[in-house]
């Protein structure tokens, strides 16, 4: 099956449902369609937009989610479906919150999270040596590794700041916030449907209005979204529209390697939180999977 992420640019457009499509009506009459069942994420990046409550309906039933955007492009809320416990033993392990087990998936993820960002600046011809001896010695100070990381990442990409902050009214800054959020809101589909609590973190504490698990899930893909970013800053369009497309292309069709294989980076989400949940189960960190960033063409 193919998955989509369909983003929404056409102001005052409505979105409904008619026999097993989704109907993007703009004010003009046009309209396009595509199948109910291969949507897994719609963004609303448009003003006046008007869902309803078939389409909303439609989008629950399918574990799809709904992500809303303000006028500059940046993400204000999700709609997602209600919570639903799979995998019974997993949920009650998680809420019994073992420490030494959520130690060991948490070094899994920031090792991830620390590869993956290794694997970008090879991409752009660049070496850290504080990374790669983290790495060797899988001690992971994130940290310096995250300040060493940007202090080379942000220079690589024609920037000159050398450190990330979120609230910064940069185009990159909120390039990656766009990025992230449509990342974390994969994350929570893909947690929610495996029967996991995102609010019950593995090192993320819980917060008013955060979903720590989300944010613990997503470390190991945030590099991704960076890789993206550097990719498309040398493209003839680099405005922020031109990015929301390029994060729905991109998480549809990159690739990202597990084992001797690959596969897209959205499934791997599924695939990663499957493997959590089934951590959980079995109280062990040992089948926990995050994905890997395929070499840079030069270095395979």
């Amino acid at each position: 099956m193919s998955h989509h992420i369909l983003h929404i640019f056409q102001h005052g457009a409505t979105l409904a449902r008619e026999r097993g499509f989704i109907v993007c009506r703009a004010e003009d009459k046009s309209e396009k369609t595509m199948p109910l069942d291969d949507i897994r994420a719609v963004i609303i990046a448009a003003r006046g937009v008007l869902l309803t409550s078939n389409f909303l309906s439609a989008m629950m039933e399918r574990d799809a989610v709904v992500l809303h955007c303000d006028e500059r492009y940046q993400p204000c809320g999700i709609t997602a479906p209600l919570g639903r416990v799979v995998d019974l033993l997993a949920f009650q392990h998680q809420t019994d919150q073992p420490k030494r087990l959520n130690e060991r998936l948490w070094h899994v993820l920031m090792r991830g999270k620390t590869f993956n960002q290794n694997r970008v600046l090879q991409h752009r011809q660049l070496q850290s040596r504080y990374l790669e001896f983290a790495l060797e010695r899988d001690v992971f100070d994130e940290a310096n590794c995250a300040k060493r990381y940007w202090q080379l990442y942000f220079p690589a990409i024609g920037w000159t700041g050398t450190r990330r902050d979120r609230k910064e009214d940069t185009a990159p800054n909120q390039m990656l916030n766009y990025g992230y959020a449509v990342l974390s809101a994969l994350c929570h589909r893909s947690l929610i449907i495996h029967g996991l609590s995102p609010q019950l973190g593995v090192h993320h504490k819980p917060r008013y209005r955060s979903d720590p698990l989300v944010y613990d899930l997503m470390e190991p893909f945030r590099p991704a979204v960076e890789l993206m970013l550097a990719e498309f800053l040398l493209e003839p369009d680099v405005s922020m529209k031109a990015w929301a497309k390029r994060v729905g292309t991109e998480l549809r069709e990159r690739r990202v390697k597990r084992s001797n294989f690959t596969l897209k980076l959205m499934d791997s989400i599924d695939a990663s939180a499957n493997s959590l949940a089934r951590a959980y189960a079995a109280s062990s960190a040992k089948d926990f999977w995050v994905p890997e960033l395929p070499q840079a063409a030069s270095a395979a």
